[in-house]
């Protein structure tokens, strides 16, 4: 006697069933990712940053909430034609020595979107850890990128700067340091682009 396979309509909706979650599923994961990938896009590199400041200027920050923002000074930055590309935020932060703050000089462009610059002016950090905040090797990865800046490998969206392997304490105050110089700049000098 010969048998002949059943069909069981059943079976086959189970699986048309899972082949359009399967679906669905990557249809979504792949989506976010396309979304959250062009929205840190901008994140990613650095932009090329190609000028000279020729002069500053100093700005009287008596009045404004800039010790909300550990800011000590702020100066104007001008190119060699006059016109306005920034502002040097001078202010502290703390790293893993908490008795000496860090001093920075943070340069944000007039918009206050990118860091053009920054410089260590002062920190008594861990000798041969922390105190690698200052090298031209960790503060070029600043220059040119969009604001904020974030340590690389967090979840929050921003610019990855890589942390000083066993000084994250010291980096992330530097980092910590570079985006409350642009929060004051937002609050208190830009205009925005509706205006």
């Amino acid at each position: 006697m010969k048998q002949s396979a059943h069909f069981n309509p059943k079976s086959t909706s189970w699986v048309i069933s899972l082949v359009v979650m399967i679906a669905v599923s990557a249809a979504v994961i792949f989506g976010s990712e396309a979304i959250y990938g062009s929205a840190n896009k901008k994140y990613t590199e650095p932009v090329e940053v190609d000028f000279t400041i020729a002069s500053t200027q100093d700005i009287d920050i008596a009045g404004t909430n800039a010790a909300d923002y550990n800011v000590t000074a702020v100066e104007e930055a001008y190119d060699t034609a006059g016109a306005l590309v920034g502002y040097v935020v001078k202010g502290t932060t703390v790293g893993y020595n908490a008795e000496e703050p860090i001093e920075l000089a943070v340069t944000i462009s007039a918009d206050g979107t990118l860091v053009l610059g920054i410089d260590v002016l002062r920190q008594k950090e861990t000798e041969y850890l922390g105190e690698k905040i200052a090298t031209d090797a960790f503060k070029g990865q600043f220059t040119g990128r969009y604001l904020p800046v974030v340590i690389a490998g967090e979840t929050a969206q921003g610019s990855p700067i890589d942390a000083i392997s066993k000084a994250t304490i010291s980096s992330k105050a530097v980092v910590d340091g570079v985006n409350r110089a642009q929060e004051f700049v937002l609050a208190n000098y830009t205009v925005s682009a509706a205006e």
